[in-house]
């Protein structure tokens, strides 16, 4: 694959003003680096919202899945994965960030919790405010991969134009 020039840490902050978390925030990462922290997770978990419905999202989150990583999906996300054969539980991302807190859940496969998530396609204040509790209150790594900069993940793309949001896309994915 050649090199795209795209730096995905570029405009790292908090695509809505209000959301200024305190002093850690999310580290802008770079889209390959951020596709090798994922295919290094023990039991990673994607985490799919309304919002990531694009056709060029879904076909990312599709090649996702096809390397083996477990599709969440929330809100009325399921009927187009499902539409588009790809294998997704649902769940409601309220409650799936209270499961995640839970250290005795076994996962949606009965293996064992989660040590990374990956969120992509969310409304921006509803993920944020998720991302914050898992962060001040689990060990769970959380990678945006969301076309705007989640201050309350750990690694987060900065806020991207929409072409350069599924090319980062496509270089997590290769990386996988």
């Amino acid at each position: 694959m050649a090199a795209i020039e795209l730096d995905t840490t570029k405009n790292a902050v908090p695509f809505d003003r209000a959301n200024i978390p305190g002093p850690k925030m999310a580290k802008a990462v770079k889209a390959e680096v951020a596709g090798k922290l994922i295919s290094k997770a023990r039991r990673p978990l994607l985490i799919v919202g309304t919002a990531g419905g694009d056709d060029g999202v879904i076909d990312m989150v599709k090649r996702m899945a096809e390397k083996g990583i477990p599709v969440a999906a929330t809100g009325n996300s399921i009927k187009r994965l499902k539409d588009e054969g790809i294998d997704a539980t649902y769940v409601n991302l309220h409650a799936l960030v209270s499961y995640l807190k839970d250290p005795d859940w076994k996962g949606f496969d009965g293996e064992g919790g989660y040590d990374t998530t990956i969120f992509l396609g969310h409304t921006y204040y509803y993920a944020s405010q998720l991302m914050s509790t898992l962060k001040n209150f689990t060990k769970i790594k959380i990678i945006s991969i969301d076309r705007h900069y989640h201050p309350n993940a750990q690694q987060s793309f900065g806020n991207l134009k929409p072409d350069d949001f599924l090319k980062a896309l496509d270089v997590v994915v290769a990386q996988l």
